[in-house]
């Protein structure tokens, strides 16, 4: 078993085990680095069925039974997202069924990206037809906002970037971050996956299967579909992510009522994704200094580059290209002296 678990945790875990299949444990491994503080395991059993286990460590907020309620909504509405067998709050353990392997991550192509796209939004369409459950899905508001630049300017500024940014730039960046935020706020209201991208995307049985949903929250419409769109590991030509986008309008108008302008759809995907590559620097900038995780700092210049070719499109937004320019370089320099 886990050589890290305490008794009290083996001893459900087993007991568990047992429950959902009788023919006993063959093997287990661990499975990839999560930018959370949550570790997985894949449970072989001898009849050549699998279960994956998720690990909450203790002081981190995140629910086990909230992730189970959000599960069983999703599910209920019909979202292809795991069953959950087995889970534990005061453990911080959950049993849930092996979607498999077949990640978008590592399986997305030309040949495969039309039909792969289309699921993705189906699934989608379905998760912002949920009804706003205010008691179970928390807002996207003015708080995580500005909670989301503070991770920005002191994990990768000030610590992962060792303050090297004028104090007026700074300024800059900060002001036009919080244009970004009223547009964020002013856009129409569904609920969010809140990291709907191809590391969380499963292709299972003919459909998207939906993976890692625990941070879903009432957010802004573009906040997926800048996920799912603005790729770190995919770059497509404009033309088919237009047709990507112009199929999303249609879905939406059928099933959500909802009739939006193909330029105000891009304008909410481009500024909800500049906010996006805000947070996500931060946080992964966190992720290193507290866990010496280096497996995503690679991915740092593809997030700045994102955030200086998106933001250059907007007049209001260009101070943001603009001052982030002259970071490249610095940001390579710190890079390369890490790995």
């Amino acid at each position: 078993m886990i050589t890290n678990l305490s008794n009290s945790h083996s001893e459900w875990l087993t007991k568990q085990l047992n429950q959902i299949n009788s023919s006993g444990v063959k093997d287990f491994l661990k499975l990839r680095l999560e930018s959370s503080q949550r570790d997985f395991y894949r449970f072989f059993f001898l009849d050549n069925c699998s279960v994956i286990l998720m690990i909450v460590p203790d002081g981190i907020e995140e629910s086990v039974s909230l992730f189970s309620k959000k599960s069983k909504i999703f599910k209920n509405n019909g979202v292809n997202v795991p069953t959950i067998y087995s889970e534990n709050e005061v453990l911080g353990l959950i049993l849930v069924e092996d979607f498999g392997d077949e990640l978008y991550q590592f399986n997305l192509s030309n040949e495969k990206a039309d039909l792969y796209y289309d699921l993705a939004i189906n699934e989608l369409v379905k998760i912002q037809s949920l009804n706003l459950d205010k008691n179970i899905f928390s807002n996207f508001d003015e708080n995580l906002l500005s909670y989301n630049w503070d991770l920005f300017e002191e994990f990768f500024v000030n610590t992962f970037l060792e303050k090297k940014i004028h104090n007026k730039s700074l300024r800059i960046l900060k002001e036009r971050y919080e244009k970004v935020s009223l547009n964020l706020l002013d856009q129409p209201k569904v609920i969010c996956h809140f990291d709907y991208e191809c590391r969380n995307l499963i292709f299972k049985d003919n459909k998207t299967g939906v993976l890692d949903f625990q941070d879903a929250l009432i957010g802004p419409i573009g906040l997926d579909l800048a996920s799912l769109f603005k790729d770190l590991y995919f770059f497509w030509p404009k033309e088919k992510i237009l047709t990507w986008y112009e199929n999303y309008q249609k879905k939406i108008e059928k099933k959500l009522d909802l009739k939006i302008s193909l330029n105000k759809l891009i304008e909410y995907i481009d500024y909800c994704s500049i906010q996006r590559q805000f947070r996500i620097l931060g946080k992964l900038s966190k992720v290193y200094l507290d866990l010496n995780r280096t497996n995503r700092i690679a991915d740092f210049p593809v997030l700045l580059n994102y955030m200086i070719n998106t933001s250059k499109a907007y007049e209001e937004l260009k101070p943001i290209s603009e001052t982030l320019l002259p970071l490249k370089e610095v940001l390579n320099e710190r890079i390369a002296k890490i790995t």
